[in-house]
């Protein structure tokens, strides 16, 4: 059989509909016709599965001839309604569909009795490609879809629709005709129907009238409300990004007007050209690569932070601000052990944790696009391209996992597949976790565009589960939005406070206030820990709780960036020009291109300048930012300093290298594997404290015997509960924050500084005293037996711990022991001895 028609074989095969005998003088033609014929059977939902499945693998055969048989059918005009549906849709994913054909076969279908027919005829003809349509035929369809629209005997559903889908084709007056029929609905007294007409006026980007109702909507649970939510969120984006981009046109022109644009660059071009001709390198780089360096390395050599953006750094730039974005929601990247791409942790609130989709999980496909080709992973930016999509399209992914046969990475089969649907994905910056006592732990990761939002969800949460004591967490934290740092620190100070303020050569002092009363009792104990990666609008935020008195600062000094850039546009560059479906003024990537600049078929950005213009005040007038002097040494060192600097818990090398050679040989996860469905009750109550106790994991101590390890049983039980965590947030669908009291030193402080505030001690709570670092908790001892004894046990650590260093310096070098070493070696042990 040809591989063409093994092909066909295969679309006959997997379609939903009932199968039919394929002969060998079968052509697409035929098989094409006899998968349309049979969606007359077929529910809406139904179809648009089937013309998918249609559309891709037909392609796949041959793709000019599928698009022709279609074409041939649509022309034939005796299609039943729900073939029409079929053929369009399918059409509508090939190559360069006729909008005329397709708009004259749906069309007639506005008026058929089933309103499930009409709506679906009225959603396909709301496709971009329709705009192409010359005007008098666009306003005509426009023109039917108002009329009906307007007839009241028709469903308040089906009128919606038709209503947005004139909106997209007609011109002014069909707007306005539009807005007025949606207007009337959003005056219903059904507030069911107030709803759905704040949805799609929302839909065709009328928000101003809307506003109240879509935040009435927001509050309820439900897809509405959560669509609700997510079309405020992007209005308040367009909101904020039209006054930065006010404020940048204005900078850049005052810029231009005081810049002289007439001296030489004679001498970097000389540079560029020696590179490319002399260079051992010189034939790796293109003329704009060393163009983009050199304007880089220009603006560094002011300040680290000045900057230049190329366009591809600009886009993952934005990404990061904006927040959300369009697919199924998962941390990914490619696994090291195995080479393969991998689900690293599904975003619990997104479609793939809806999907099944777990931790671990391998995507070895994706619809009929392989990750995976000869032991190597296909590069990480083009398979997360391909995930990402318009909210509401499908995916096919082909899943691997451990244990299935490894020749299904190379070769997936149909059994594989998991379909997700894509959803608009907010990256949540925000974790909450209530520790023993009522000690409410938040995580903030990140100052983007929903940081302050989620952040007040959160502290909502604790709060109604009793929370007597906070720690936020801003560890790692590397800043994002100004205005962000000024609402996440409303929640916790009272209106009118100074947060922080700018001092800069070119512009007045700007001031940002508190607005608000806090959500957070000021009475609250409240903890800010801060390490040396939390940087910008995180050191903002904790340096002004620092100076107004509202929180004790715990870990390390921050990381001492506290200066302000501003982001202006290349002059004489622009954005590839592209079809802003959703009205956010952000280009996602199912947005058709419009304008191509250079022709390489994907939207560009035009590159961006990042200017040190000013520097962040705290409340206090100290400045948080680290200065240099020429040579690159350290004047200042800037920062937030803690109140308490507390250390984190160090591994010695020895045990970092045996912990590692564990997790590679994955004997910790087989261990889970097999004792994790009998124990789901006890490892949920494990991740959450297991008093450092290893006899309460099931068959702890005989397959910890089993092991060839190095590792005390207290180091392995570390590792299996690492493992627990990660298993029992994937059961739960909710993330733990990093931190972990039974492991971190600073945590352990700021919960023993809570309690101290409530006039309590931690060493009356057995789940603190059994795993707590004495010296990093502040911990008293209680006689002096117990200070003798600690302070033995702390000699007998260091001795062994020496031994085993001076063993692993040897096996890692594959050395004989010196005789200095064994004289030592035989030291230590003699202590042990005694």
């Amino acid at each position: 059989m040809t591989a063409r028609r093994l092909a066909l074989a295969c679309l006959a095969a997997i379609a939903p509909l009932a199968p039919f005998a394929l002969s060998q003088d079968t052509d697409l033609q035929q098989l094409i016709e006899t998968r349309t014929h049979a969606a007359s059977e077929l529910s809406v939902d139904e179809l648009w599965a089937e013309a998918s499945r249609l559309g891709s693998l037909g392609r796949e055969i041959d793709a000019e001839q599928t698009d022709r048989a279609i074409d041939d059918l649509l022309r034939a005009g005796n299609a039943a309604p729900r073939e029409v549906l079929l053929l369009v849709a399918a059409r509508l994913s090939g190559d360069e569909p006729d909008p005329e054909l397709l708009s004259g076969a749906l069309v007639p279908l506005l008026d058929d009795d089933d309103e499930s027919i009409a709506r679906a005829s009225a959603g396909l003809l709301a496709d971009s490609i329709f705009g192409l349509l010359p005007v008098e035929h666009s306003d005509e369809i426009a023109t039917k879809l108002i009329a009906g629209a307007r007839e009241v005997e028709r469903s308040p559903e089906l009128r919606m629709d038709f209503a947005v889908t004139a909106y997209q084709l007609g011109g002014g007056q069909a707007v306005r005709d539009v807005q007025r029929i949606l207007t009337s609905f959003l005056n219903s007294s059904d507030p069911a129907l107030r709803g759905r007409a704040a949805l799609a006026l929302a839909s065709v980007g009328e928000m101003l009238s809307v506003r109240g109702e879509l935040e009435r909507l927001a509050s309820l649970p439900g897809p509405e409300g959560r669509l609700a939510g997510a079309y405020l969120k992007q209005e308040n984006l367009r909101e904020f990004y039209e006054s930065q981009i006010r404020k940048q046109k204005a900078l850049r022109d005052e810029a231009l007007r005081n810049t002289d644009l007439t001296g030489p660059l004679d001498s970097v071009e000389r540079v560029m050209e020696m590179i490319m001709q002399a260079h051992v390198e010189g034939d790796k780089v293109s003329e704009e690569e060393l163009l983009d360096a050199a304007l880089d390395g220009m603006l560094r050599s002011m300040d680290p932070h000045s900057n230049y953006f190329s366009p591809d750094v600009f886009a993952d730039f934005q990404q990061d601000l904006q927040a959300e974005y369009g697919g199924i929601g998962a941390y990914v990247g490619v696994d090291r052990d195995d080479n393969i791409f991998t689900i690293t942790r599904p975003i619990y609130s997104g479609p793939a944790y809806e999907a099944n989709l777990r931790s671990d999980d391998k995507i070895v496909r994706i619809d009929d696009w392989p990750t995976h080709e000869g032991g190597v992973s296909k590069p990480t930016d083009d398979v997360i391209r391909r995930l990402k999509g318009e909210p509401g399209s499908v995916v096919r992914l082909y899943v691997w996992r451990r244990g299935m046969d490894p020749a299904l990475i190379e070769r997936p089969t149909e059994d594989m597949v998991v379909e997700v649907t894509r959803g608009l994905i907010t990256i949540p910056p925000v974790q909450v976790q209530m520790l023993p006592e009522h000690i409410g732990l938040i995580e903030l990761t990140s100052f983007s565009g929903v940081a302050s939002q989620e952040l007040a969800k959160g502290l909502r949460q604790l709060l109604d589960e009793g929370a007597v004591g906070l720690i936020l967490d801003l560890r790692g934290n590397p800043g994002g939005l100004l205005t962000e740092a000024r609402d996440v620190a409303d929640l916790f100070l009272p209106a009118g406070k100074l947060v922080v303020s700018t001092e800069s050569r070119i512009r007045e002092t700007d001031k940002l206030f508190t607005r608000k009363e806090p959500l957070v009792p000021m009475e609250m104990p409240l903890m800010v820990m801060i390490d040396r990666f939390s940087a910008s609008a995180a050191e903002i935020v904790a340096g002004a709780l620092q100076d107004h008195g509202r929180a004790t600062l715990i870990g390390q000094r921050s990381f001492g960036k506290g200066s302000v850039q501003n982001l202006v546009p290349m002059p004489g560059v622009e954005d590839d020009g592209f079809e802003d479906s959703n009205r956010n003024r952000y280009h996602d990537n199912w947005e058709k291109l419009t304008k191509d600049y250079n022709g390489n078929g994907q939207f560009d950005y035009a590159p961006r300048i990042k200017l040190t213009i000013a520097r962040y005040l705290l409340p206090s007038g100290r400045s948080i930012h680290r200065e240099l002097d020429e040579n690159g040494d350290i004047v200042s060192p800037g920062g937030v300093e803690p109140d308490e600097e507390i250390r984190q818990k160090r591994w010695e090398t020895w045990k970092l290298e045996e912990m590692i050679e564990m997790q590679g040989d994955r004997a910790v996860r087989a261990y889970m594997d097999e004792h994790w469905d009998g124990n789901i009750e006890l490892f949920e109550q494990l991740a959450v404290s297991d008093s450092a106790d290893s006899s309460r994991y099931p068959g702890f101590d005989e397959w910890y015997q089993g092991l060839n390890t190095r590792l005390s049983k207290d180091d392995v039980r570390f590792l299996v509960r690492r493992e627990v965590r990660r298993r029992v947030q994937d059961q739960n669908g909710s993330a733990f924050p990093r931190g972990d009291y039974q492991q971190d030193y600073q945590l352990q402080r700021a919960i023993a500084l809570i309690l101290e505030r409530l006039g309590l001690d931690w060493h009356d709570y057995p789940e603190f005293l059994l795993t707590f670092n004495y010296e990093a908790a502040g911990g008293v001892a209680r006689d002096e037996d117990h200070v003798a004894s600690s302070a033995g046990a702390d000699q007998t650590r260091k001795s062994v711990r020496d031994a085993l260093e001076l063993l692993a310096a040897a096996r890692s070098n594959k050395t004989e022991l010196s005789k200095e070493d064994l004289d030592r070696l035989t030291e230590l042990l003699s202590e042990l001895d005694h």
